[in-house]
């Protein structure tokens, strides 16, 4: 058994710290250089996420109606739906000025920012509020901005972790029209957070799918070391096809699948970790929302219809219970009951131009930070 102390056997000092929020573990890095050296040890990270998962939170990503469309990301206590904080009171002060709206996406329990200013990626720890600002992915076929030769027209990107490495990755997609050649172009490319560097993808990584068209990135996300975004393929004016676009963040290959709906679906990860798409354009047609889920296959398979009231706009994904979170026509977040068809209002009202997306978001203890 482990040497003890006046108040505990040693060995039971991390079963006892791994219950302590990221808070309170910052706090106490100063006790010991012990301390300090296993709340950085991957294994102590990697088993407090665990513990995390069961406590995390509902962010609600929405423009403040009420206060000068103020940028609020809004979290509360997923278990009771109590109100917590904003977290975009810490949000990293170089990305507080910016007036267009920031683009990002959320995985496991970190940010991937992007600054529509200036353009820059930024990796962001709410949690122990750390941030770090992502080199710059320049090459020969994406010329600097600043050399005034390209015009970029859209930016799609994905981000997660891979389960493999246990390494976070970015996935950075940015159309551009080439002045020389006078074509428009796309650029890809993959940034490994644990050597701090991009990978370019090659024309043949990516040539299979050069003719269709990123959703944007308010309809993507990553589920079980997958991101997913919805394209689609115009054929001729007023008619699209629509697809399913995947990159395993483990093998850094990206992938291309049917969709089972003819229209804009919304992609949404369920709580067992399978991807689903919800047919969200449906509310508008037949008042009615198909869930499909993706198999081992590779396959579609229905998973339920939801019909919502006239007062619901748009549908989010399943909380518990059988009720999911809702957006009214007038930009409130609801809560609608499958079962007893109630609603209920979060007080929480969107600009009615910018709507508003929730999102699953846990703590961790992940350092950002460059060696």
């Amino acid at each position: 058994m482990a040497k003890s102390n006046r108040y505990w056997p040693a060995d039971m000092l991390p079963e006892i710290l791994l219950k302590l929020p990221v808070k309170s573990i910052i706090r106490f890095k100063c006790v010991s250089k012990t301390w300090c050296i296993l709340f950085k040890n991957p294994t102590f990270v990697s088993q407090h996420f665990s513990l995390s998962k069961k406590k995390k939170y509902l962010l609600v990503d929405y423009y403040d109606a009420n206060n000068e469309k103020k940028h609020t990301l809004h979290l509360f206590v997923y278990e009771t739906l109590v109100p917590y904080h904003d977290l975009s009171h810490h949000l990293p002060s170089h990305l507080t000025d910016s007036d267009t709206g920031l683009t990002f996406c959320v995985d496991n329990g970190l940010f991937c920012l992007l600054n529509p200013n200036d353009s820059r990626l930024t990796l962001w720890n709410p949690a122990t509020r750390k941030s770090r600002i992502l080199p710059e992915c320049n090459n020969q076929n994406f010329p600097p901005i600043l050399h005034g030769c390209v015009n970029i027209s859209l930016r799609n990107l994905g981000f997660g972790l891979d389960p493999l490495s246990n390494d976070y990755k970015v996935i950075y997609i940015r159309s551009f029209f080439d002045r020389e050649s006078k074509r428009s172009r796309r650029h890809y490319a993959v940034y490994r957070m644990r050597t701090d560097s991009w990978r370019v993808l090659e024309e043949e990584d990516v040539h299979f799918f050069e003719d269709v068209h990123i959703s944007p990135n308010t309809n993507t996300t990553c589920a079980n070391g997958v991101y997913y975004w919805q394209v689609f393929k115009i054929h001729y004016i007023g008619f699209a096809e629509y697809k399913v676009l995947a990159f395993h963040l483990s093998t850094e290959v990206f992938q291309l699948m049917e969709s089972p709906l003819s229209t804009c679906g919304k992609l949404v990860p369920l709580h067992d970790g399978r991807i689903s798409i919800w047919d969200i354009m449906g509310i508008y047609h037949e008042r009615s929302v198909e869930i499909w889920v993706l198999n081992d296959e590779c396959n579609w398979t229905k998973l339920l219809k939801i019909e919502p009231p006239l007062e619901v706009e748009m549908i989010f994904e399943f909380w518990k219970n059988g009720k999911v979170f809702a957006e009214s026509e007038g930009g409130q977040l609801l809560l609608y009951d499958l079962h007893t068809k109630q609603l209920t209002d979060f007080g929480i009202k969107a600009s009615e131009d910018r709507g508003l997306e929730v999102y699953t978001y846990e703590e961790t203890l992940v350092d950002i930070g460059r060696e």
